[in-house]
């Protein structure tokens, strides 16, 4: 059975790949765990994806398997603004973003994908160099 193909690593500057580690699956959390063929990067991803709990505004909590921890985003009007030109509308945006924190090893840290954020530029920098 072949898995999901691997992503790249998040790490700013860093050409590896991100395979599944042998120490694998969490049950606890839902999570596989991902380490980076050249950095050694560790990072996560949820088996089931990422599940939308509620949303106010351009805040969204996102839960990940059997897990009680939570991700928040907080988008920025800008931020929508312009992921909408490439087809991205606000809910879209706020699930890649905590798909993408899971790469990045964050399991329960809040991401703020505003302008001008060090979040939004490394998240924007990962997804236009695919």
């Amino acid at each position: 059975m072949n898995g999901p193909p691997p992503l790249r690593c998040p790490t700013h500057k860093c050409d590896g790949l991100l395979r599944t580690d042998a120490s694998g699956y969490d049950p606890y959390t839902g999570l596989d765990v991902l380490v980076c063929t050249q950095c050694r990067h560790r990072g996560f991803r949820s088996r089931e994806g990422v599940i939308l709990l509620f949303r106010g505004g351009y805040e969204f909590k996102f839960s990940y398997g059997p897990s009680l921890q939570t991700i928040t985003v907080v988008l920025s009007s800008a931020s929508v603004n312009l992921w909408s030109t490439h087809g991205v509308n606000d809910e879209q945006l706020a699930k890649i973003a905590a798909e993408w924190s899971l790469l990045c090893g964050n399991t329960t840290k809040r991401v703020h994908l505003g302008i001008p954020a060090e979040e939004f530029a490394d998240f924007y920098l990962y997804f236009c160099q695919k």
